[in-house]
């Protein structure tokens, strides 16, 4: 039976991670959203160009948010795994299973968007 620090500690490490993975998912979306809106805008001859500047720097700046998001998110793969390695004989293979789903979910984050 694991104590309760380690199945915490678990619990912990592997809700950081999802909601990392989570986060990352966001910012695509986020980013084709501005995309999308951008493209509309272009097409319009009233568009203001100041406001269409402002749009392109804010996708900018989500797109450049989505390899840090992915750094993040591989970096809590490894910490967590290597949490999962040095308590493998404390954890039951039930409380380490969410773990491990989230662990091949994190790795599975391209670095690059």
């Amino acid at each position: 039976m694991a104590d309760a620090k380690l199945l915490k500690d678990l619990q912990i490490k592997t809700n950081i991670l999802k909601r990392l993975v989570k986060e990352h998912s966001s910012y695509i979306k986020e980013a084709e959203k501005e995309a999308e809106k951008i493209a509309k805008l272009k097409e319009d001859p009233a568009t203001d160009e100041y406001v269409l500047k402002k749009l392109v720097e804010a996708q900018q700046e989500t797109k450049g948010m989505v390899p840090i998001v992915a750094q993040k998110a591989h970096a809590a793969c490894k910490e967590l795994k290597a949490f999962l390695d040095a308590n493998q004989e404390y954890l039951s293979d039930e409380a380490a299973a969410d773990a491990k789903e989230a662990i091949s979910t994190g790795n599975a984050i391209p670095l690059f968007y």
